[in-house]
């Protein structure tokens, strides 16, 4: 028969349907559907089905039917296993779990057995559970509702006062409940904000809803259920929409809602509780009643379920803790969706700044751009991402892609969430441009300032450990990235340079050169920029600041003003990023999108533009090393030191080398 009869114990899984065709019988369930041919296979099937309960052995069937059937019979069952329709139930745990109780939660005990193995005693152990239901309104009533129809023997309530809650409807149904289940109860429990641990003692899980912005307990409850031995999961109501979720373990980490709720504040700033405190006077939203309470309610109880009867462990759902995700439910549209989060530095314990991380910096290993936009996949979500989207809008694409990153506000420096922007000549050039630019900011304004007042970096020559001043480097003006340390340490460099410009031109006091194009040392894409830009009839003009820099630096002006001061080591490059600039600046200025123009830049003066007549011909700005470069920002005195801008650890895993440059004294 190929198959061991006595180690199957056929048992049909309660999904399964089975309708005659023509051809035979059509069999299906939640995993999909099967026409098994044969004149009697429809027959067959309905008068062996009631044997398929689990309780017999594949060769205690076969015994049970004429020795000319037999085969048939082993043959049958075979397939339905091979298809899924039969489990195999011989290795099921045994449980204590009533033929009453069992018949009655048959649904519940279904579902269960749709994931995993052992239903019965799964059931049997969430309904033994002390799942503690705390919160207030007419959210805790529903919860408590929803509760009692999964199953649960014991129900214990632990209202807070921010909101009426209507014991007597509870009790009404728990009558109501008790009709099906005598066996079930409900008991009531003192609350207390500041004393948290008395609601979760002894807890299997604690369910937490609130119908109002409680954000401060909201994120202290996790922690207690945890330190209790407990596992969490909460509905919290702010504005037209309930936040449930995430789901922590008894030993998942207790920071994951805290981490949640900032990333979602830090893409939607203007959140009630984005300042994490308790707002029990915001009134409940208009849409959270009568069904969208009920359901509110159902989403987080079915999370305790899937939880507790081990479903989500069996499915790998959550990436094996089930604390990485959100569901937003919208109580407006009832639309549902769900939101992955990454850890946020804020919600973990602080983790001082620590100079033994620098050693590894040069020689990890080189992340281009094609594998950092891979990795920016992580990043994205629309609600609690550290990137909300990767988009390119409705923007001109021509001459150059555009693409644009919205970029969250982590800590509120940057005034809310923000916009970057990549170009390119190929929409993939673009996106990946826009996402390292993404990662160069969010960085930049990510400081966790529980790391003190003294942060280490690598002196740029030496590459000894210095410590500077925190203030120095974030929030972050001038951060910069690489493919790898040096990249990012040579970018950083002209970086700082290039934002002395202002200063630099202070103190000018003879015009600029005027840059001979024609004579000019282009790169091959700089030739292509050069011809788009007299293909648009876009007039500009290129003056050379390198004498004032200490490095090649170029200002591109246009009849429109000054687009752009760009610098490099090599003066080739410089030139390029700077018609690419110029044709943006363009592009942005004629297609009425300024979203993407590059920076305002300072005007340059005037009486600085030299003119066609005083072009240094032959004076073409050689490149320089960054040696040279150092030596100059460093002329009266100090050092250069390159600061990893590294305070969420999840980014600096996937973008490890962005870096601040600064000059330090001392």
């Amino acid at each position: 028969m190929g198959v061991d009869v006595e180690r199957v114990r056929p048992r049909l899984r309660g999904d399964v349907y089975v309708m005659r065709v023509p051809e035979g019988a059509y069999i299906r369930s939640n995993l999909g559907g099967s026409i098994l041919k044969g004149a009697s296979t429809y027959e067959f099937i309905q008068r062996i089905a009631p044997m398929l309960d689990g309780t017999r052995t594949l060769g205690e069937l076969c015994a049970a039917v004429p020795e000319s059937s037999r085969a048939a019979v082993a043959k049958l069952i075979t397939l339905l296993l091979a298809k899924g329709y039969v489990k195999n139930v011989l290795d099921d745990r045994p449980h204590t779990l009533s033929g009453e109780l069992a018949t009655t939660y048959a649904a519940n005990i279904s579902f269960i057995e749709y994931f995993t193995d052992s239903p019965e005693l799964r059931f049997e152990t969430y309904r033994d559970s002390s799942v503690v239901l705390a919160g207030s309104g007419p959210l805790l009533q529903a919860l408590a509702n929803s509760q009692l129809h999964a199953g649960v023997r014991t129900v214990p309530l632990a209202p807070f006062g921010e909101s009426p809650f209507d014991r007597d409807r509870v009790e009404e149904h728990l009558e109501a409940s008790r009709a099906q289940d005598p066996e079930q109860r409900i008991v009531h429990l003192d609350a207390d904000t500041e004393r948290l641990d008395l609601v979760t003692e002894g807890a299997t899980m604690v369910l937490h809803v609130a119908d109002r912005p409680m954000i401060d307990r909201a994120r202290r409850f996790p922690a207690a259920a945890v330190a209790a031995g407990a596992a969490f999961a909460q509905a919290v109501v702010a504005g037209d929409e309930a936040w449930v979720g995430p789901v922590i373990g008894a030993s998942d980490d207790a920071t994951a809602w805290d981490s949640a709720w900032r990333r979602l504040v830090a893409l939607t700033s203007d959140l009630v509780g984005a300042d994490l405190r308790d707002h029990p006077e915001v009134a409940p939203s208009e849409f959270l009643r009568g069904p969208t309470v009920a359901l509110v309610a159902n989403q987080l109880c079915f999370a305790a379920f899937r939880h507790l009867t081990g479903i989500d462990e069996g499915t790998g759902a959550g990436g094996g803790n089930g604390a990485d995700h959100l569901v937003r439910f919208d109580l407006e549209t009832l639309e549902t969706s769900k939101h992955a989060f990454l850890p946020h530095p804020l919600a973990l314990p602080a983790v001082p700044d620590d100079p033994a991380r620098l050693a590894a910096l040069a020689a990890a290993a080189p992340v281009d751009d094609e594998e950092l936009a891979r990795r920016a996949v992580d990043f994205v979500d629309p609600r609690t991402g550290v990137f909300a989207e990767v988009t390119e809008r409705d923007y001109e694409q021509l001459p150059l892609f555009v693409s644009e990153v919205v970029v969250s506000d982590p800590v509120g420096l940057a005034g809310g969430p923000f916009p970057v922007h990549g170009c390119g000549e190929t929409v993939v050039e673009s996106r990946q441009r826009a996402v390292r630019h993404a990662f160069e900011r969010y960085a930049a304004v990510m400081v966790d300032s529980r790391k003190g007042d003294r942060l280490h970096g690598l002196d740029v020559l030496t590459g000894e450990p210095v410590a500077v001043d925190a203030s120095a480097v974030f929030p972050a003006r001038t951060a910069a990235s690489g493919n790898d340390w040096s990249d990012a340490v040579r970018a950083a460099v002209v970086a700082v340079a290039n934002g002395t410009v202002a200063a630099a031109l202070s103190t000018a006091t003879e015009p600029l050169p005027l840059l001979d194009l024609d004579a000019a040392e282009l790169t091959t894409r700089a030739e292509r920029y050069l011809k788009l830009l007299a293909i648009v009839d876009e007039s500009f003009e290129v003056h050379d600041l390198s004498g004032l820099l200490g490095l090649p630096t170029f200002a591109f002006t246009t009849p429109a003003g000054t687009v752009a001061y760009v610098s490099d080591l090599d003066a080739a490059v410089a030139l390029e990023q700077g018609l690419e600039r110029a044709l943006l600046a363009y592009q942005a200025r004629a297609t009425d999108q300024p979203g993407y123009a590059p920076a305002p830049v300072p005007e340059l003066p005037g009486h600085l533009r030299g003119t066609a007549a005083q072009e240094a011909a032959g004076a073409w700005p050689r490149s320089v090393t960054l040696e040279e470069v150092v030596a100059w920002l460093t002329r009266d005195g100090g050092r250069v030191v390159a600061v990893p801008l590294d305070h969420d650890a999840a980014l600096a895993r996937s973008c490890p080398f962005v870096v601040r440059a600064v000059v330090v004294h001392g």
